[in-house]
């Protein structure tokens, strides 16, 4: 009988441990990449932006735990496609990542724009004597390689279209090369290059941006397609209180005083 007991108290305590470790496995925290560079707003190398404050509304909205790891934006998506990373945001929507990755999705299948992180702008850059034209659909007289940011969907989209590209790591990088006379035409995103080339004397001299934007593109958190497949309500959560914050009255404060700031500050510095 005393055997009896001890065998039962074993397999109580066998199964009680199985239990636990069950329930905090379904909630171990995540691991979301960003790029390590400025994308300014929305996140820096140092884990702040209006990105990861968002992100970070959603962790406590649903008592998630995210682990923040600002990485070269080709090893973001090499590391979440290996299945070392859970995700990776500031993804604009491509078949090529859709191979590893995951995107929110309406119920009829297409891509739930309303869930992303933001619409981010991207702008062509051009040499104030230059010849190029863009009419909004077809860029024309370009001779030299057009600079683009390295692993950006960008890059793919010209390279398909028979342009030749040069990547740059940084939107700095980009400019710098095509104030030098370098290139005739930089395609970069974001509220950063802008800055620059209407605040910073290097830039505003030589250059301008067209007034037409070359694309607008929702960028996402997206996930790994392998821990999507085993965990597909946890992250739909995860979207859909993407949604919410990014649509609160609060949050949307926080942005246009970004936006104010910038407006009234033209020292302002957004490394």
């Amino acid at each position: 009988m005393k055997i009896y007991y001890q065998f039962l108290s074993l397999s109580l305590v066998l199964m009680l441990s199985n239990f636990v470790h069950a329930s905090s496995g379904a909630r171990t925290h995540l691991k979301f990449c960003f790029e390590d560079e400025v994308q300014f707003p929305w996140t820096k190398p140092d884990g702040s932006g209006l990105t990861i404050e968002l992100l970070k509304r959603v962790e406590e909205k649903l008592g998630e735990r995210f682990e923040f790891i600002a990485k070269p934006w080709k090893r973001c998506q090499e590391e979440v496609s290996n299945g070392v990373l859970d995700g990776y945001f500031g993804a604009a929507f491509s078949e090529e990542r859709q191979q590893f990755s995951v995107y929110p999705r309406l119920p009829d299948g297409k891509i739930d724009v309303d869930s992303a992180l933001h619409i981010d702008q991207t702008r062509i850059f051009l040499r104030r004597d230059t010849a190029v034209k863009w009419d909004g659909q077809h860029l024309r007289h370009v001779n030299k390689p057009i600079l683009v940011q390295r692993g950006y969907l960008i890059g793919n989209i010209l390279s398909k279209q028979g342009y030749k590209i040069r990547e740059v790591r940084t939107v700095h990088e980009g400019l710098g090369l095509l104030a030098a006379g370098e290139a005739e035409v930089a395609i970069l995103p974001g509220f950063e290059a802008q800055f620059l080339v209407q605040q910073d004397l290097q830039f505003k001299k030589n250059l301008q941006i067209h007034p037409l934007t070359y694309a607008s593109l929702p960028l996402y958190l997206a996930i790994s397609r392998h821990r999507y497949q085993n965990d597909a309500k946890r992250f739909d959560a995860i979207w859909n209180a993407i949604k919410s914050v990014r649509n609160s009255a609060s949050y949307q404060q926080e942005v246009e005083a970004i936006y104010i700031r910038l407006k009234t500050d033209k020292s302002s510095n957004v490394k």
